[in-house]
């Protein structure tokens, strides 16, 4: 089967197209950032309807999975993207997996159900709501995959990374203890798309959560990206996220993953076990 994954270039597009099982022949979007050496890539636009009508009429694939992801122009790389992409699927008949997040939930509520609706209280959580919105009323039959932080340890992911940059410069970070996240290693997350993209079309629609089993704060977070590449810990300070003046802030978005416990075979690591491996067993 022919896949199309968009965002071939960010952390959960490289994992997608690294961790490509055989039965599909996978492709990948990209807008600037270059893919991995080897993948099948195709520069496009996703705002841009008419070139993504363009390619899923060259590619004609039988699933996408929406993975592409933009922060800084929400209603453009994020709505009018995710819109032209569920357009041009529908258009096509190819099946779409839609990755969404759990920033859109309020954290008033958890643990959240998979039947949890949207209830976003900052700009990005707005933007994904709408997104959401758009694959559910266009394509009802759509895959909708809300997870948490994505991290990876080698190399860091771009939040660790920079957690660990300020580190290095021995800078003091003022870390959440009460803002709680069930992150997941971006290869798992992976794993289990590819589970989903593999079952039959009335088995995949409707919502998934897929988030790790470990419920974590930023702080916590913090000090085992800390301990894990032997930085001062003490430089980390711990806060509550009511002290935050910025936009308001889920304190917790832990979700239950009841579709995925019962339905694929991928088990996410806990966040410790992501970044302190066990060891292996001596012979």
């Amino acid at each position: 089967m022919r896949v199309l994954v968009t965002g071939g270039a960010g952390l959960l597009g490289s994992a997608l197209m690294a961790g490509a099982p055989e039965w599909a022949e996978a492709h990948a979007t990209r807008r600037n950032t270059p893919v991995a050496e080897g993948v099948r890539a195709h520069a496009v636009d996703l705002a841009d309807a008419a070139a993504v009508d363009a390619l899923l009429d060259e590619l004609r694939p039988g699933v996408v999975i929406h993975a592409a992801v933009g922060t800084k122009e929400g209603e453009r790389d994020i709505v009018h993207a995710t819109r032209n992409v569920a357009l041009a699927c529908g258009r096509t008949g190819a099946a779409l997996i839609h990755v969404s997040t759990d920033a859109l939930l309020d954290g008033e509520g958890a643990p959240y159900a998979e039947e949890a609706a949207p209830a976003p209280v900052h700009a990005y959580g707005r933007f994904k709501t709408r997104a959401e919105d758009a694959v559910r009323s266009l394509l009802p039959a759509a895959a909708v995959a809300r997870t948490s932080l994505i991290v990876r340890d080698d190399p860091p992911d771009s939040v660790s990374a920079w957690t660990l940059d300020a580190l290095r410069r021995g800078e003091r970070l003022r870390l959440f203890v009460d803002e709680m996240r069930c992150p997941i290693a971006a290869d798992d997350l992976a794993a289990q798309l590819w589970e989903i993209a593999a079952l039959p079309a009335e088995r995949r629609a409707g919502v998934w959560h897929l988030v790790g089993p470990e419920m974590v704060s930023r702080f916590s977070l913090g000090m085992m990206l800390a301990v894990r590449h032997g930085l001062d810990t003490a430089l980390l300070h711990p806060t509550l996220s009511r002290s935050h003046t910025g936009e308001p802030r889920p304190r917790d978005l832990r979700m239950l993953t009841t579709r995925a416990d019962r339905e694929l075979s991928t088990r996410p690591r806990p966040v410790s076990q992501v970044l302190f491996p066990p060891a292996a067993p001596t012979s």
